[in-house]
């Protein structure tokens, strides 16, 4: 996998642009094609936008987040996600049957951890 520059808005999938997915640090995007297939997968069920609050994170955008040290967002492996007038709940359904490898349940900030780590299936809440 290659580290992109995304500061061109350049369409990678029906509904998702290179930019949505880049560090706000730096603007460079690196996204595993498995995570941004199982993204296009949720947006096509929903039937509606899939907004992604944070994707690719620097190791240093990391850290100023709070970030976990080995967090999958700094492999392009995750992303968080919000969609407007769904329930998280029914949400975390869909996602579930999707079938990503890593769901983060943030109940209070309303949104998804989402990933593709290789290793077994985990399931966390806030």
């Amino acid at each position: 996998m290659q580290m992109l520059n995304s500061t061109n808005n350049i369409n990678i999938a029906p509904h998702f642009n290179l930019s949505e997915f880049a560090c706000p640090c730096c603007n460079l995007v690196m996204l595993h094609p498995k995570l941004l297939a199982k993204l296009v997968e949720l947006r096509n069920i929903l039937e509606r936008p899939v907004y992604i609050t944070s994707g690719y994170r620097c190791p240093s955008y990391n850290r100023k987040v709070g970030g976990v040290v080995n967090s999958y967002h700094c492999i392009g492996l995750a992303a968080d996600i919000k969609v407007k007038d769904i329930n998280l709940i029914t949400l975390l359904e869909i996602c579930e049957n999707i079938d990503f490898n890593g769901i983060g349940f943030y109940e209070k900030k309303n949104f998804l951890h989402l990933d593709v780590r290789p290793t077994k299936r985990t399931r966390w809440r806030e």
